[in-house]
C-alpha cells in the first residue's frame, strides 16, 4: 500500500509539474493584441483672418457598433474664442474648448460620420486650436 501512495504522490507532482510549465509557456507565449482605434476625429482650419476663423471637424466611427456621445476637446490661446457652432455643442472653461454632438448626430453608425464646425473670433495673432482628442483617447488629426 506505501508503494501505491508514493506512486500516487509521484504522479501528483509530475502532473503539477507539467500542468504549471504549460500554464507558464502559454502565459508567455500569447501576446498582447494591438487594437485599432474605434473612432477617429478631424480638425481642421479652413479659414483665418485678422480677426476670426472658421474651422470643421469629422468624427468618424471606425468600429462595428454605433459611437454614441461623442465629444472633442482642444484648447485655444487666449485671445481666441469660439463665436458659434454647428452641428455641436461647445462649452469652454478657460481656455479649454469641448464640442459635443447635436441631438441629431448623437449616434454614429458604424462607418459613418459626423461633420460639424465652428466659427471663432480672434483678437492678435491667429493660433489653430491645439491638443485636439475625440473621447479622451484618440488623437485628433
Amino acid at each position: 500500500m506505501a508503494a501505491l501512495s508514493n506512486c500516487v504522490k509521484r504522479w501528483r507532482t509530475a502532473l503539477h509539474i507539467t500542468v504549471s510549465a504549460s500554464v507558464v509557456a502559454l502565459g508567455l507565449a500569447v501576446a498582447p493584441v494591438a487594437h485599432a482605434a474605434a473612432a477617429a476625429a478631424t480638425l481642421s482650419v479652413e479659414h483665418a483672418w485678422q480677426t476670426g476663423f472658421i474651422a470643421n471637424f469629422t468624427v468618424t466611427n471606425l468600429s462595428t457598433v454605433p459611437l454614441t456621445d461623442w465629444r472633442i476637446d482642444f484648447d485655444m490661446p487666449a485671445g481666441q474664442s469660439v463665436l458659434h457652432t454647428w452641428n455641436s455643442t461647445v462649452t469652454q472653461s478657460g481656455t479649454h474648448y469641448v464640442l459635443t454632438p447635436a441631438n441629431w448626430n448623437r449616434t454614429i453608425a458604424p462607418g459613418g460620420s459626423a461633420t460639424g464646425g465652428m466659427r471663432g473670433v480672434v483678437i492678435g495673432s491667429f493660433v489653430p486650436p491645439s491638443n485636439c482628442v475625440l473621447n479622451g483617447q484618440y488623437p485628433c488629426t
